[in-house]
């Protein structure tokens, strides 16, 4: 890393072969689609021109998949602009969820939600943010710390977004 911050090339080119995989992942899962060749390019370019301001508090898969997560995001917005308003990206506000003071904990009624649900067709119903939270909490598993970080949320708000996601499942 150092060393792609000090201008190495081909430490940066390390980089991207180590994390290319990651980024086209994300990629798949936020936009639907396999043609990420647009993605991963925008992507590490954003990366090498900001390496400076990686600050290390992370580590570099976090600050990759941030940027990635943000490049979609702003696919997605593009996209519903293109489309007068019809695509799906709506913008969440989980500060509205702050009288709801229930933390969310594992819930029985979601963990076998695959088993019960078409997953692919319950995550097209939530917005882009929402399927994202869902997505690394429960099909891949990764901790809310790094959910927290990557997303760039707080504890509270990513347990709101969660407790919102599972109470529009059991209504549905």
């Amino acid at each position: 890393m150092a060393k792609a911050q000090a201008g190495d090339e081909d430490a940066f080119a390390a980089l991207y072969q180590a994390h290319a995989g990651i980024v086209r992942a994300v990629g798949r899962k936020m936009l639907r689609t396999d043609d990420l060749d647009d993605l991963c390019q925008e992507t590490f370019l954003l990366a090498f021109t900001r390496i400076h301001s990686f600050a290390g508090n992370a580590g570099f898969r976090t600050w990759i998949t941030r940027i990635t997560i943000n490049r979609c995001l702003m696919m997605l917005r593009r996209r519903r602009q293109e489309s007068n308003g019809e695509g799906r990206l709506v913008t969440v506000d989980f500060e509205a969820f702050a009288d709801d003071a229930s933390m969310a904990a594992p819930d029985a009624a979601i963990e076998n939600v695959a088993a019960r649900l078409d997953v692919e067709k319950m995550l097209r119903r939530l917005k882009p943010l929402q399927r994202r939270i869902v997505e690394l909490a429960y099909l891949e598993e990764w901790p809310d710390a790094e959910i927290i970080q990557i997303l760039g949320i707080s504890a509270f708000s990513l347990s709101n977004a969660l407790y919102k996601v599972k109470q529009k499942l059991r209504d549905s």
